[in-house]
């Protein structure tokens, strides 16, 4: 294969069978020109892309520290390990420009705190677990103190490579919409969810929102017979009312139309912490 731009010491882009890639491995770019021939054993990793995102990737490349890219690279191959699976290759352009980006913040003594972090610890256990992984690997390789805050960050761009995602903008819908309902909840009944004594009840109501939201997004809704629902709707009729509140929450803020029938099994989950408080 023959380089065709040298964007570092360790990333060339290349032509290989007719096709741009970009080459990465330890040195590739080192003392290279245009039209040098690279050997496929100096390569540690190709990425094979659509041309924009060929375009960002040589782009990052060259504007951020190689080591940031490098460590990203042995996140996302833990990760793969982990998970049996492999990633959308576009998560080596965000998530080492976030771990970039944080680095520098870091270094500034800016902490950007994730009020998120709750929510996508329980929405998404397996990218979290790596996700705090990769948060001490980073903190002992690169030395520098990367905060837990950052464990939801990359968690974040862990779920979106896994569902196949080009960027994260679903997964962060998803966990602002479960973060703004649990803040409602929160507010309506004077508590704080995170207690330790109500962990089981909340792990229960956020796996039930996410699987609401999954609901919505198919068209599919859970059916509550009509006399369970009236049922519900006496005997929790604060948890009810809440849940009521929720439906409105939705349809104004993210134009969700919430069915009736699934007020009555948010009511219920709403009971269930309500007894505990």
């Amino acid at each position: 294969m023959k380089i065709k731009k040298v964007l570092n010491q360790n990333a060339v882009l290349v032509i290989d069978k007719e096709q741009e890639k970009v080459a990465v491995g330890k040195g590739v770019g080192f003392n290279k020109k245009k039209n040098d021939v690279l050997s496929p054993q100096q390569v540690e990793r190709m990425f094979v892309m659509e041309p924009e995102g060929l375009k960002k990737l040589q782009v990052l490349l060259s504007q951020i520290d190689e080591k940031y890219f490098f460590v990203t690279e042995e996140i996302i191959v833990h990760a793969e390990t982990i998970l049996g699976e492999k990633l959308n290759e576009h998560i080596n352009i965000g998530l080492s420009d976030h771990i970039a980006f944080a680095a520098e913040n870091i270094q500034n003594n800016i902490i950007v705190r994730n009020k998120l972090l709750h929510e996508i610890e329980i929405l998404y256990t397996e990218e979290f677990s790596i996700a705090q992984w990769a948060v001490d690997y980073l903190t002992q390789t690169l030395g520098i103190p990367f905060s837990y805050d950052e464990a939801g960050y990359i968690a974040i761009h862990i779920h979106s490579a896994r569902s196949g995602r080009t960027d994260n903008s679903k997964s962060i819908r998803e966990v602002t919409i479960v973060s703004e309902i649990i803040h409602l909840i929160e507010q309506e009944l004077g508590i704080n969810i995170h207690d330790e004594k109500m962990s089981l009840s909340y792990s229960r109501l956020v796996n039930h929102l996410r699987l609401f939201i999954h609901r919505f997004q198919q068209s599919q809704y859970a059916v509550l017979d009509d006399e369970i629902l009236d049922i519900v709707r006496k005997k929790y009729a604060e948890s009810y009312e809440i849940s009521k509140k929720v439906q409105v929450l939705l349809m104004r803020n993210f134009h969700y139309q919430v069915p009736n029938e699934e007020l009555g099994y948010l009511a219920i989950h709403i009971e269930r912490l309500k007894m505990i408080k």
